[in-house]
């Protein structure tokens, strides 16, 4: 008997373990489940802030623009090989660099429109931001137009049209079945991930013994209140799809990622998921990049990168989507 209930409490362990990934994978599901069914995620007309769209950057350099592009296609590219080679143990431990790839490649295509508006720069934290500014300022499409916001106990979440609040009984591990559902597990991982920002700020602050946090023995606090929390999370901008992108980004460290390659879930249907995501962000920002350099010169730099790379990706988007914008 003590064998057997050593083995039901491995089991039971390994599933635990299973859980996080298993979270990961309904999120991202999630979100492009939420793309898909936005009738308007290519119709950018629509969009005041695209129509406005020029090149703002006094000093604006069109190779620079074009350097962040063709890292964004290469790194596109490098991620998308598991289609190729599709072999499910491929998927699986390939997660080690996929994650990275996924965030780098839409980072560095959004990059490159912040090139163009003069407002590119290294810090990964302050291209957050300021993606999370566009967003809630309607910049985006409204297929990722969600955000959240707020302090302690009191997140608000906008562009989740159907999302109502949480419910008690609320499951990240729900199948999604409609778009209500699918925008729930959407708010479920802009709270968490926004929770996670807060934890993440704590421990920051920790190693700087900033003194707002600091006891009567001029320690720092075990103990939060409401109001230290909220000093941190006044300091956190917009959480947005990026953040996500960002936290899977930093899930790629190598005891993470244990978790995911030991989980039982359908890799190939995560790392499908994921793809689309990236997808949708770079056409994104490359019909922004197009309109605001001009259709032909942004043209010119597309044809100049091996084709092979791109017949998949940004030239398929490029004449399938943007060209008739």
């Amino acid at each position: 008997m003590s064998r057997l209930r050593e083995i039901l409490l491995q089991r039971r362990a390994e599933a635990a373990k299973s859980i996080p990934s298993k979270v990961f994978f309904n999120h991202f599901f999630a979100i492009t489940y939420c793309i898909s069914c936005n009738d308007d995620r290519f119709k950018l007309k629509k969009i005041p802030y695209y129509n406005k769209i020029k090149i703002k950057n006094p000093d604006f350099n069109i190779k620079e623009v074009q350097k962040l592009l063709w890292n964004s296609w290469s790194t596109e590219y490098a991620y998308r090989i598991g289609e190729q080679i599709d072999n499910a143990e491929y998927y699986k431990f390939s997660l080690h660099w996929n994650f990275p790839q996924a965030y780098y490649s839409a980072y560095l295509s959004m990059t490159a429109f912040h090139e163009t508006q003069g407002i590119a720069n290294d810090q990964h934290e302050k291209s957050i931001k300021l993606f999370g500014n566009s967003v809630k300022d309607n910049h985006y499409p409204s297929a990722i137009g969600f955000y959240s916001n707020g302090l302690k106990d009191e997140f608000q979440y906008s562009g989740l049209p159907t999302f109502k609040g949480f419910p008690k009984d609320n499951n990240s591990l729900t199948k999604i079945e409609c778009l209500e559902d699918a925008e729930l597990q959407v708010a479920t991982f802009l709270k968490t991930t926004r929770k996670q920002n807060a934890n993440d700020k704590k421990e920051r602050f920790k190693k700087q013994n900033d003194k707002r946090f600091l006891n009567e023995k001029k320690e720092f606090r075990k103990a939060f209140s409401k109001k230290h929390w909220d000093i941190i999370y006044g300091t956190i901008p917009e959480t947005s799809v990026l953040n996500l992108l960002y936290r899977l980004r930093i899930k790629a460290n190598y005891r993470d990622i244990e978790t995911f390659i030991n989980a039982d879930i359908d890799f190939k249907s995560f790392h499908r998921s994921l793809g689309e995501l990236i997808d949708y962000l770079n056409f994104v920002h490359e019909a922004y990049i197009a309109k605001a350099i001009g259709i032909e010169t942004y043209e010119d730099i597309l044809n100049e990168f091996p084709s092979h790379l791109t017949d998949q990706t940004a030239l398929r988007r490029f004449y399938e989507i943007i060209i008739k914008i």
